[in-house]
């Protein structure tokens, strides 16, 4: 047929004599038939790298350069300025928002082995984060394992402040744009919905409450995808090459990430895509072209990836040995069934909650913080439409059966040996509430593409019994979180989050085919996830911590005595500070026990049991008067206590110079030092020689 002669396909392709003007004819179709004729006789294709791409990606780019240089994160490290107070701003490197006292993990425990790690110059052992090579797997290091933890790079050619700024810019930035290159290869180069997942995905409260956590799983398990579908459909020698490249370090950074309560999950999650993507595609011509090459390459990334496992492995064999072996996390074995923090649907009322406040059963905000889903929505459509159009979307299907696996294990539990069959058993159900949430914000973006795919038509009785029915589910979901809020949620604060809702949820429904049908879901949700950005401050810098009066006077006397061990009596928050100057300390927090140390306090390793455990370790005095008497009691599920004389002969025997008391001590137990200085409450003896 000619060009002349062509007829533009839609309604009217069947009658060719008439010909009407280009624009009537568009103007004659429905956006909806108009969308699924041209994606019928589009040609498969990768990700296209068009302009709005091109300019996102450097939007991207530049705004973690931007903050990076700046020092700027959003960690609540101005939080010390009111944990310890020494006289300083209150809003010292706060530059807006509030820090929050719950992210202790952040503040507290990961930014103070990050600092304890670039005062000692990065080095591979380091007591005061645990014992054995604890910093490789924990900490930035001069590991060559660094190099699948893009988050550290930072540390080993910028200034400390901007390195560790780079920390979490790295993470946002990876797993925004990670997470867009994956959803534009599921959804054809749909790039405003793949947009919004991938900010979607960013925005929760999931992602936000955990001060990015998920973030590098999301990235690396987003960059897999990608590298993999290049490495079977490219057509090119050189995007093979480079894919190939990309998917042994993708690979190992997230292996390296070593936190099974969310890879296990995200490791489904990601069968379920690759499979799904390669049978949706199974017959497309690129998947033949270049076989023995494709082989190649990936036999290359799976041998290159065994090697760097093997190589990091016989590094910190005996250290993975000893974290295995611990009491918690490593000997957990996990069934499932204890539920979600809050409920499934309590995502949909996060508006109502803070860090302060909330339900009281609902532990605390970030363990409650999940992301929103629609499952209950998109799986009875999904079933209807397979059935209806006698064809399969293998992605959906497969991320669908993930989600249904997914609410049995975090509601029912599996048996003690599928549990372990599967490795299900390394994901207690408050964890696996990330990774199910991820898959449901996937669904929801592929669902959305798919009904601009796919169009089944229903009578206007079925579109309002199926909107009543989304009325309804909102509804009930609002009843449950009353009932399990014990009092906290009233129904007159929940109507517009269910009618909001209930409106979204209407435009999912299949059997009708709303004008703008994305573009207001897409609005809606990323309307609902904005105010999420509030969630953590705005900071700048580290000077709550490095200009502290206490960190100072600690670093003054550690470049004096750089051999000598410190211990501190009470805070555990004074620990977390001294551990940040770099010095040798026996509190705090020990990702793995320091053996080197407790055979001193307990040779006969009665014990064990209780500080065997990644732990918050707390020295408290106790003296006997008749012998030399150490007490370790587990105080916590993660924590222990010491209780021992602070002039013990066995802090002699560990070069223990320096104790820190959080008081005004006893005469008798300060019998054998003598004060150093004094910030207020705080007190620095030095033990006599």
């Amino acid at each position: 047929m000619s060009k002349k002669k062509r007829v533009v396909p839609g309604p009217s392709a069947g009658k060719p004599t008439v010909k009407p003007e280009p624009v009537m004819q568009a103007a004659t179709v429905a956006p909806a038939e108009r969308t699924v004729a041209l994606s019928a006789g589009r040609s498969f294709e990768l990700i296209r790298f068009d302009t709005r791409l091109k300019w996102f990606l450097a939007v991207c780019v530049g705004l973690f350069v931007l903050f990076t240089l700046a020092k700027i994160h959003s960690v609540s490290i101005p939080a010390w300025n009111q944990i310890i107070p020494d006289g300083s701003d209150p809003k010292r490197g706060l530059l807006s928002g509030t820090p929050r006292s719950i992210r202790m993990d952040d503040y507290a425990v990961g930014t103070p082995w990050i600092l304890s790690q670039v005062n000692k110059g990065l080095p591979l052992e380091n007591e005061t984060l645990g014992g054995e090579k604890a910093p490789i797997l924990v900490a930035p290091t001069k590991h060559f394992s660094v190099a699948f933890r893009p988050e550290y790079w930072g540390f080993l050619f910028l200034p400390t402040e901007q390195g560790y700024a780079w920390v979490y810019n790295f993470r946002a930035c990876l797993s925004i744009i990670g997470a867009l290159l994956a959803l534009l290869l599921l959804t054809r180069n749909n790039f405003w919905l793949s947009a919004t997942g991938s900010l979607w995905l960013f925005l929760s409260s999931g992602t936000q409450s955990w001060t990015y956590i998920p973030t590098s799983l999301i990235a690396s398990t987003s960059l897999i995808f990608v590298a993999t579908v290049y490495v079977l459909f490219s057509t090119r020698t050189r995007p093979l090459l480079i894919s190939a490249l990309l998917l042994i370090w993708s690979l190992g950074y997230f292996a390296l990430i070593l936190y099974p309560p969310y890879q296990v999950p995200l490791a489904y999650v990601l069968a379920a895509l690759l499979l799904g993507y390669l049978l949706n595609n199974i017959r497309q011509p690129e998947l033949k072209t270049s076989l023995p090459l494709k082989a190649g390459a990936l036999v290359l990334a799976v041998g290159a990836v065994a090697v760097v496992f093997l190589s990091y492995y016989a590094d910190v064999k005996t250290t993975i040995e000893a974290t295995m072996n611990t009491v918690y996390p490593g000997k957990r074995n996990e069934l499932g069934g204890t539920g979600f923090i809050a409920n499934w649907f309590s995502e949909y009322f996060s508006w109502q909650w803070s860090d302060s406040r909330f339900p009281k059963n609902w532990l605390n905000s970030c363990e409650l913080a999940h992301y929103l889903t629609f499952a209950p929505i998109i799986l009875p459509g999904l079933a209807v439409a397979f059935v209806r159009s006698r064809s399969v979307d293998w992605v959906l299907l497969l991320l669908g059966l993930f989600i249904l696996v997914g609410y049995v294990w975090i509601e029912v539990g599996f048996p003690g040996w599928l549990a372990k069959a599967t490795l299900w058993n390394m994901s207690p159900t408050r964890r696996t509430q990330i990774p199910f949430g991820i898959a449901n914000v996937l669904l929801t973006v592929l669902y959305l593409h798919y009904l601009q795919t796919k169009s089944l038509k229903s009578g206007t009785a079925v579109t309002a019994l199926s909107i009543a029915g989304v009325v309804a589910y909102f509804i009930y979901a609002a009843q449950v979180n009353i009932g399990d809020s014990d009092g906290f949620f009233r129904w007159h604060q929940l109507v517009v989050p269910v009618l909001f809702f209930a409106a979204l949820g209407s435009l999912l429904l299949i059997s009708w085919r709303p004008a703008y049908r994305q573009a207001l879901f897409c609005g809606g949700i990323i309307l609902f996830l904005l105010p999420n950005l509030k969630m953590n401050p705005v900071a700048k810098g580290l000077a709550p911590i490095t200009d502290h009066q206490l960190y100072k006077s600690i670093q003054s006397l550690h470049q004096q005595e750089p051999k000598a061990r410190w211990v501190v009596f009470g805070s555990q928050y004074i620990s977390y500070l001294a551990t940040a100057t770099g010095v040798d300390l026996l509190s705090g927090v020990k990702f793995i026990p320091a053996r080197t140390i407790l055979k001193v306090l307990d040779p006969q390793m009665k014990r064990d049991s209780a500080y065997n455990r990644y732990a918050h370790t707390v020295y408290n005095t106790y003296i006997d008067g008749q012998k030399d008497t150490v007490i370790i009691q587990n105080t916590f599920e993660d924590g222990y206590q010491v209780l021992m004389d602070p002039c013990s002969p066995r802090f002699r025997q560990l070069n223990v110079k320096y104790i820190i008391f959080d008081r005004q001590p006893q005469p008798i137990e300060t019998r054998c030092m003598k004060l150093v200085n004094s910030l207020g409450t705080i007190q620095i003896y030095r033990i006599n020689d």
